[in-house]
């Protein structure tokens, strides 16, 4: 069997999605030596995968920008030259005029979700367009693919209910924690010492994570910790205007003295700042999973996070929720995780369980057995 997945994303600027497509080929290529993959990448991603080890991986050219409409008139020629039996796409943005069987993956229905004008950078109109294209795009997909894979229960109830699709077309895969957090690899004090003064970072500090879309709901997170007064915010995340947005927001709070903004880093630095805060804080108002909560529960520290479905389904009882649209409510439980050394210590013991339960390796190898059914049954 021949297999493509579409890794345009892979790399830092993929982020969370971009993680995913990493950890399943590197999983694939790991547990899979009979059948052979066909990984497309662009030209600024070529070398993010070191797959010469592996004879049954090849790597093709498919220098074609996300989302536009170059990716659905050239990406299907491109895919098609490869003479593939099946194809994976693991995000919405599916090739829907392809010709050949084909699997996607959908992470969440955010885009659903949020429609409001603040979670993008274009003008009203040309956002209707693309809003319109989103729509047309996701629903051609998901009749096209043979089966649909989803991160968690909570997103395979809402593709369900919202296209309408028999529940065996959906497959929970859930995702995991990365390596590099679970390694208990401590900076030298000086080095740590360098890295604060860097950056500007003051203990004690909590951690955030992530992209700044409107929906990750860190303007709230900023109301929380202007209530604390004594506790300062890091926050890593892609260097956009969203990240503009944010900066604005601290300054409008007068916070910039307690509140540091960091451009994505390797998750080996970033897991030692992980190990020095005194809590992830995860206050998004939708996800399709929450990798990063999962990072934190492998270094150790205690998470506290939304209690939005999502984050409950993966998270179970090692992390303290909140009401993510109430600042007092965030501020009330960040306050709890540094008053009672006991709390504290009861997260980071079931986070430590929690994330046990998750594994890359788990992950490839269920979608291996979709990659199996779709090809063996004539879908």
């Amino acid at each position: 069997m021949k297999i493509g997945i579409d890794a345009r994303f892979v790399g830092p600027q993929g982020t969370g999605l971009g993680k995913y497509t990493e950890k399943l080929i590197i999983n694939l290529a790991n547990i899979d030596s009979e059948n052979k993959y066909s990984i497309f990448l662009r030209k600024d991603n070529w070398n993010y995968l070191d797959l010469k080890k592996f004879n049954n991986f090849e790597k093709v050219p498919a220098d074609i920008p996300w989302y536009t409409l170059e990716e659905q008139l050239k990406l299907p020629k491109i895919f098609e030259k490869s003479n593939l039996d099946l194809l994976h796409v693991p995000h919405f943005n599916a090739p829907i005029f392809y010709k050949g069987k084909m699997v996607m993956t959908i992470h969440d229905l955010i885009h659903h979700s949020f429609k409001e004008q603040t979670a993008t950078t274009r003008n009203p109109f040309i956002f209707h367009i693309k809003r319109l294209g989103y729509k047309a795009v996701i629903f051609l997909a998901v009749r096209k693919s043979a089966k649909i894979m989803v991160p968690s229960n909570f997103v395979k109830k809402e593709v369900t209910g919202t296209f309408k699709l028999s529940s065996s077309k959906v497959v929970v895969t859930y995702e995991a924690a990365e390596e590099e957090y679970f390694k208990n690899i401590q900076l030298s004090e000086s080095t740590y010492q360098r890295l604060l003064e860097k950056y500007q970072i003051k203990n004690p500090f909590i951690i955030y994570v992530g992209n700044a879309y409107p929906h990750k709901n860190l303007a709230r997170l900023l109301d929380a910790v202007y209530l604390l007064k004594n506790i300062n915010l890091l926050v890593a995340c892609p260097r956009d205007v969203f990240a503009g947005r944010l900066l604005n927001e601290v300054k409008q709070r007068q916070l910039g003295n307690r509140v540091v903004i960091l451009p994505f880093m390797p998750p080996k630095i970033l897991s030692q700042l992980f190990r020095k805060a005194k809590a992830y804080v995860f206050p998004s108002l939708s996800e399709g999973f929450g990798i990063p909560g999962l990072n934190a529960m492998a270094a150790g520290i205690p998470v506290i996070a939304s209690s939005i479905p999502t984050l409950e389904e993966v998270y179970g009882e090692a992390a303290l929720y909140f009401d993510p649209q109430n600042p007092y409510d965030i501020a009330d439980k960040i306050k709890q995780v540094f008053a009672y050394p006991k709390l504290r210590s009861k997260l980071i013991t079931a986070g430590a369980d929690q994330v046990k339960k998750y594994s890359w390796r788990k992950m490839a190898q269920e979608t291996m057995k979709v990659y199996q059914e779709v090809t063996s049954k004539g879908f």
